[in-house]
């Protein structure tokens, strides 16, 4: 039954080809530095890995905003509005973060990618002093290709499946309140977590 589940998730993924899935998101050549802007806070989403390198999935808010796909071994930036805030990755799993964000500040988010029935999960954790992948932030930032988003273009996507999104929204938000106090907390960022 496991060797059944492996064998068609690898079909699965070599279906979907050799280029990433992420249709709403240009590379940038060459890689520019991340600045904060004054007002709202920035933050970098990374998934370092190559797992399940066809597959991305979307990054969405509380509000159902887009902003950004999930491209492997990739990052991009998402400016944000400071005060609290819920981001929710939609794949063949929903999974969530919880953030206050200050104005003038950079927060980075985890993508990790693991096996699922049919497809790759995808799951969040903040990066922030005291977690365990804090010491491989920079690194995966030199790593990993930058993207820039088209926000228009992936909303528009969205703006498709309004039920969609507001069932993915509830599935985060029971996941949240969920989790154990350690699971709570890999998903939390807080205002001085910021650069």
């Amino acid at each position: 039954m496991a060797r059944g589940r492996a064998s068609l998730w690898l079909m699965v993924a070599l279906a979907s080809g050799c280029a990433s899935a992420a249709r709403n998101m240009v590379e940038i050549k060459p890689p520019q530095r991340l600045v904060a802007p004054a007002d709202a806070a920035l933050v970098v989403f990374v998934r370092p890995s190559k797992f399940a390198f066809g597959i991305a999935a979307n990054i969405i808010d509380e509000q159902g905003r887009f902003l950004g796909d999930t491209p492997a071994k990739g990052h991009f930036a998402a400016v944000v509005p400071p005060g609290r805030h819920m981001f929710v990755v939609w794949a063949e799993n929903t999974d969530a973060i919880d953030a206050e964000l200050a104005p003038g500040k950079i927060y980075f988010v985890e993508v990790a990618a693991t096996m699922g029935a049919l497809s790759a999960q995808m799951h969040l954790r903040a990066i922030k002093p005291m977690s365990a992948n804090y010491g491989h932030r920079d690194e995966w930032m030199v790593n990993t290709t930058q993207f820039a988003i088209d926000g228009p273009g992936g909303q528009e996507n969205l703006n498709r499946r309004p039920d969609d999104v507001r069932e993915r929204l509830r599935r985060a938000q029971e996941h949240l309140i969920k989790y154990s106090a350690s699971e709570r907390e890999e998903r939390t960022l807080r205002a001085p977590d910021g650069l």
